[in-house]
């Protein structure tokens, strides 16, 4: 069904059908993330009964899921192979896991309500609840077992009848034990590889004497603290709580904390999460959901391990959601998923934000997003700061609730920048400063030295040469800037919308920087030499030309040049002039302003808007008049984000929105909103949307507000997210 033209959540909530070999409804599996991928591991298929110890991973990039043949290494799978063991204890005495011998690389034995921890690209996973042998090969073909936390599949009468049967034949264990999975080599591998891989700068915990091993649990809370995993809370098999806190050294293969833990936490009433910022670690938990009550601690890092309760700061508090999942999504601020239950009995899926300073939290309005379908699990994506769930829209939540189903065949993202949540802090005035390169450039080519990063001392190089292999790093800027102020070796005129010169350049920095449009340019160039050539010279431009652009499309037919990735290997003098040719005049459909931003950050790597007042304004003192003037910027880098994606220059289209996004204020949103809408943006139209919210009523009535700075259809199609104002 089609969503309303009004409804805001389609700018920034899109949906996804997952492909490839999507992980079945499972209970008690658990979901992490890790450098851009989502490993779903463990849990008991819904209804068979069965166990798993399979693991699944799914490329967020377009969410496609691939089952993970992992290699079995030797040793058998079973509850104590990995020292932790099950209820009877099976631990060694020292506080060692005992999967440090090398031969313990077999895959942890099947389980669900474990934990699931990344270390660099690795996966930790501790304790759970399993099933003896015999009840796990009875399971096959059962219809489920009774879940922890209450789950209680019933399908129908005959299903009832074979699931108490089952339960009869059924020994659930608790487990203990920690396994490691290498994500790169796809392998379980022994802990010890761990203790080379931990680099963290914190001491390691001395060896306590004594057993520090951990009592077995389920449904336990689990978080790092550096090279330190710290496990807290969880249940037994009587659903008590287990009121123990505990800490591994990953560098050293031991567990070296067990102290009481007064409170119980737990996964279906709590979450954890680090705040850096902060120096903190927050502990949030809600119970007794028919009167809800809520607490919050703050908790320090190993071996203190000191908690205190900060209920009493919280305010704007949340409803009471079970199975609630923590993540950090800008350097102060948490988000929180959970299950609602209404008084109703229906269920849908709640999201709130906790302020880490002011300890308040308010909700994030997703409109019907999540009011129908069933969504459970949730991971936060850092790369863009997105917030994925999975799920599926056909299903009921309530009854999935009932049964702890988890699904992953489709998945749903909330555009958390779109929402004002930024990861990275905002850049400074300059947005993306060049520090000292400036005054060392131009020093540079007062002297006429040009220097190639990493050189010894002056090389005798060709620009494109000097940036062939360089880096938008401030030596890679200071090398671009050199150029910028050595006009000697400018051989290109380049030109804008209006057909006016407006600055002139190197055209072998513009090839190996931007070759897409390089081969345009030359097939240009050599139509051009061929027209005015004759004779023979004309036959030698033709040739040229056809050889340029075979050799040009060879190195530039890609889905995206290598624009500033690190990637420059398009080496210019590879490209064969035209005979007799003259100085190249290169078109680009832009402004003035936007084509001086647009070559600065080809020679340099860096968006700098006071560009727009001509390349060599940049560090100049005193700055241009008008040089802070926000709405000038906003409309110079809307403008250059309209130009990235017309040209396809995806990563400059990229970091112009990020810059954008810090840009947005009530003022200048309707000029950053109508070039987020040629620019086809949706989470940024969203984020000047909601910008202004509190501001677009006064802005109607005053015509020299800047929504009368735009279009008329831009106005329109903003003003239709205010069905109030219609």
């Amino acid at each position: 069904m089609p969503a309303a033209d009004n409804d805001l959540t389609e700018l920034f909530i899109r949906s996804f059908k997952c492909t490839g070999d999507v992980p079945p409804a499972l209970v008690g599996s658990s979901v992490t993330y890790l450098d851009g991928k989502a490993y779903v591991f463990g849990g008991r298929a819904l209804h068979s009964g069965k166990l798993s110890n399979d693991i699944y991973v799914c490329e967020l990039r377009n969410f496609v899921w691939r089952r993970i043949e992992a290699d079995s290494g030797s040793g058998s799978a079973n509850p104590n192979a990995s020292g932790g063991g099950s209820g009877s204890g099976n631990s060694n005495n020292d506080g060692s896991t005992g999967i440090a011998d090398e031969a313990m690389t077999a895959p942890p034995s099947p389980r669900f309500f474990h934990s699931c921890t990344a270390f660099k690209h690795y996966l930790i996973v501790f304790g759970g609840m399993g099933l003896d042998a015999d009840a796990d090969a009875l399971g096959s073909g059962a219809p489920g077992v009774t879940s922890p936390l209450g789950s209680a599949p019933v399908h129908s009468i005959q299903d009832d009848r074979q699931q108490q049967s089952f339960q009869m034949r059924t020994t659930k264990t608790l487990l203990g034990d920690i396994s490691v999975f290498d994500t790169v080599a796809e392998r379980w591998i022994s802990s010890r590889v761990l203790e080379s891989a931990s680099s963290d700068d914190s001491q390691p915990l001395s060896v306590p004497e004594g057993n520090m091993s951990p009592s077995p649990r389920y449904a336990h809370l689990s978080i790092l603290f550096g090279s330190r995993l710290l496990v807290v809370g969880g249940q037994d098999l009587e659903e008590q709580y287990v009121e123990e806190l505990n800490v591994f050294d990953l560098r050293l293969g031991r567990w070296l904390l067990r102290s009481p833990f007064p409170r119980a936490v737990g996964l279906y009433r709590s979450f954890i999460a680090s705040v850096p910022e902060a120096g903190s670690t927050l502990l949030y938990s809600n119970y007794s959901f028919a009167s809800v009550k809520r607490a919050i601690y703050s908790l320090s890092a190993p071996p203190e391990c000191m908690l205190k309760d900060i209920s009493e700061h919280m305010s704007g508090t949340p409803p009471g959601l079970r199975f609630p999942r923590g993540h950090l999504i800008d350097p102060h601020t948490i988000v929180m998923t959970g299950t609602l239950i209404s008084t109703e009995g229906h269920s849908e899926l709640s999201i709130w934000t906790l302020d880490a300073r002011s300890m308040r939290w308010e909700p994030i309005s997703c409109g019907a997003k999540f009011r129908a379908g069933s969504w459970n699990q949730s991971v936060v994506d850092p790369r863009t700061n997105t917030l994925v769930l999975f799920g599926d829209s056909r299903r009921d939540l309530t009854y999935d609730y009932q049964r702890r189903r988890l699904n992953y065949s489709e998945i749903r993202t909330v555009d958390l920048r779109a929402l004002g949540y930024m990861r990275v802090p905002q850049p400074g005035p300059a947005l993306e400063p060049v520090g000292a390169a400036v005054s060392a450039a131009v020093a540079r080519a007062a002297s006429s030295t040009l220097v190639r990063t990493g050189s010894n001392g002056a090389a005798p190089v060709s620009p494109a040469q000097a940036l062939v292999g360089g880096s938008s790093s401030d030596s890679g800027v200071e090398i671009g800037l050199q150029l910028l102020y050595f006009s000697q070796f400018n051989d290109a005129q380049v030109f804008g919308a209006d057909g006016t010169c407006v600055a002139t350049a190197n055209s072998g920095i513009l090839r190996a920087r931007w070759p897409a449009q390089a081969q345009v340019w030359l097939v240009a160039d050599a139509a051009a030499s061929a027209s005015a050539a004759s004779g023979n010279n004309a036959s030698a431009a033709a040739a040229a030309a056809d050889e340029n652009k075979k050799r040009v499309h060879r190195r530039t037919h890609r889905p995206e040049s290598s624009l500033i990735s690190g990637d420059y290997g398009v080496e210019s003098d590879d490209v064969v002039a035209p005979a007799d040719a003259g100085p190249k005049r290169y078109f680009i459909e832009a402004s003035r302003e936007v084509i001086c931003v647009l070559l600065f950050f080809l020679y340099t790597g860096r968006i700098d808007p006071l560009a727009r007042f001509g390349l060599h304004a940049v560090g100049v003192e005193p700055a241009p008049a008008g040089a802070n003037d926000e709405l000038a910027i906003a409309g110079v880098l809307g403008d250059l984000l309209v130009a990235a994606r017309k040209y396809s220059l995806n990563r400059l289209a990229l970091r112009t929105v990020n810059l954008l996004r810090y840009k947005v204020t009530e003022t200048t949103a309707p000029i950053i909103y109508e070039a987020a809408l040629r620019a086809d943006h949706h989470g940024l139209q969203a984020r000047c949307v909601i910008a202004l919210k509190d501001h677009i009523g006064s802005f109607r009535v005053d015509r020299k507000s800047t929504l009368y700075m735009i279009s008329n259809a831009s106005r329109a199609s903003l003003i239709r997210y205010f069905p109030k104002l219609n």
